[in-house]
């Protein structure tokens, strides 16, 4: 008796001891697991946030939460390019519609006025709530002129400007522009995340273009301008501005003063002539606001957004007074942004701006620096506010069918026939955006099957 005693006694003890060791290890393992959420973050260990792989996601979530997250990502990258393969051939079809759009806008892109400092003010009237360029701009070409041509009275570091280097200019007139210099030749490919490499130049000069083709007409008017540093620069600018130029061989270089800027990273003209990009910068009345985006990158190799594994991201967002489409167009600005982003490949909209205490502002297409930079990939996820939602105006929607069969390619390369430094985009970038057309008209279709048109488009007021 008082050995079967012992026997169970030991028996329970040795139980109770071997589910405390498992209790310990579970803690243990738990507190180890990357499994952490903070600021709508989720840490995994996986070499490209982009195609996570489901069973990595299931074992980082709890139980209760696998219902909630996924790789929404790679499950939405999937449906787009299996719509892709069985998109109808309307898609493909050259509309006669945008030969009207463009014809329209070649007409206002000719010098209609003698060049005129006069000109600024008549810029700055175009500029509204919900537009920079009107949808009939007679003399667009005169201002775009003006802003290539007109002599440079200041030039100082534009560092309140973002992280890249630029300069701030100020033409006669009184006038503000941005001028961002070239770093990279038309044909330069800029491999590594979508945000990677320099500002480039060109980008700035045909996302402007691009917008208003395609009747987003909220980017700052934007051309192509070659300075000559040492004749145009050097003697207006400030002394901090021209303490960081100096001589390299027959090259004048230098490397101004911003967030990323210093001795190391120099930019050289050819000999005193420097390509860039020229902004013309807003009225002075208009104060711009700045929100971070609901579809920011996380910019860490190890961290994904949230967005990026819950399903139901969107719904959360329209949870949110700022996102509701029932309280104003933002989330349908998003959306739009997102399309123009995707097209231009700029994965780098992680804030953007607004025009401060203006009612229904429109979501501003500034910083499109980082566009047109791998015409070999497609950054499907840039397309995230779109095919989570599944909504879009249908004025955007009809719009951009107007550019199918390659008439968007056609389209663009004629405007920017009339840049000062044409050709703006090598021909592999032109053929990217039609192939990128193509996956956005898929994405569409995707929410038309699984929403129905009826709830995916939508008659919105405010356009």
């Amino acid at each position: 008796m008082i050995v079967r005693r012992t026997v169970l006694s030991l028996t329970a003890l040795f139980v109770l001891v071997l589910t405390a060791n498992v209790y310990f290890v579970y803690v243990i393992v738990e507190e180890r697991s990357p499994n952490i959420e903070t600021n709508n973050e989720v840490v995994v260990g996986h070499e490209d946030r982009n195609i996570v792989a489901p069973s990595v996601i299931n074992k980082l979530l709890k139980p209760e939460q696998k219902t909630v997250y996924r790789n929404a990502t790679l499950s939405a990258i999937q449906k787009i390019k299996h719509m892709l393969l069985k998109l109808s051939s309307e898609y493909y079809k050259v509309s006669l519609s945008y030969k009207q759009v463009l014809n329209q806008l070649l007409e206002d892109l000719k010098p209609s006025v003698e060049m005129s400092t006069e000109l600024w003010g008549t810029a700055h009237k175009w500029v509204g709530a919900r537009e920079i360029v009107p949808k009939h701009a007679p003399h667009l070409g005169s201002v775009l002129r003006t802003l290539c041509s007109t002599k440079i009275i200041r030039a100082e570091n534009a560092q309140q400007q973002g992280t890249q280097l630029k300069m701030m200019l100020t033409l006669l007139g009184n006038q503000k522009a941005v001028f961002k210099p070239q770093w990279y030749s038309r044909n330069k490919v800029i491999g590594g995340p979508v945000y990677a490499g320099k500002d480039r130049h060109n980008a700035e000069v045909a996302a402007f273009h691009l917008s208003v083709l395609l009747g987003l007409r909220r980017s700052p008017l934007t051309v192509g301008r070659k300075v000559n540093l040492r004749r145009e620069v050097m003697p207006v600018a400030t002394n901090d501005l021209l303490e960081t130029f100096y001589q390299e061989g027959n090259n004048t270089c230098f490397y101004g003063v911003c967030y990323f800027c210093g001795p190391n990273q120099p930019v050289c003209a050819q000999k005193d002539v420097m390509e860039g990009a020229l902004i013309l910068w807003l009225p002075p009345e208009y104060k711009l606001k700045k929100h971070r985006s609901p579809w920011q990158r996380t910019y860490k190799p190890q961290t994904i957004a949230r967005w990026e594994v819950d399903k139901n991201y969107c719904e959360r967002i329209k949870a949110m007074k700022l996102y509701n489409p029932s309280t104003g167009p933002r989330l349908l600005d998003l959306i739009d942004a997102a399309i123009f982003d995707f097209l231009i490949d700029n994965g780098d909209r992680h804030h953007y701006d607004v025009f401060e205490n203006v009612t229904n502002s429109m979501v501003l297409l500034l910083d499109n620096g980082k566009g047109f930079g791998n015409p070999h990939r497609d950054h499907l996820d840039i397309l995230a506010p779109l095919y989570q939602c599944c909504m879009i105006r249908k004025s955007t929607w009809d719009r951009l069918q107007y550019f199918s069969g390659n008439a968007l390619s056609t389209s663009l390369e004629a405007l920017l026939q009339h840049s000062h430094i044409t050709p703006v985009l090598s021909s592999l970038h032109f053929k990217a955006l039609d192939r990128r057309l193509l996956f956005v008209f898929a994405a569409v279709e995707v929410c038309f099957e699984q929403r129905g048109r009826e709830r995916v488009l939508v008659y919105d007021a405010v356009r």
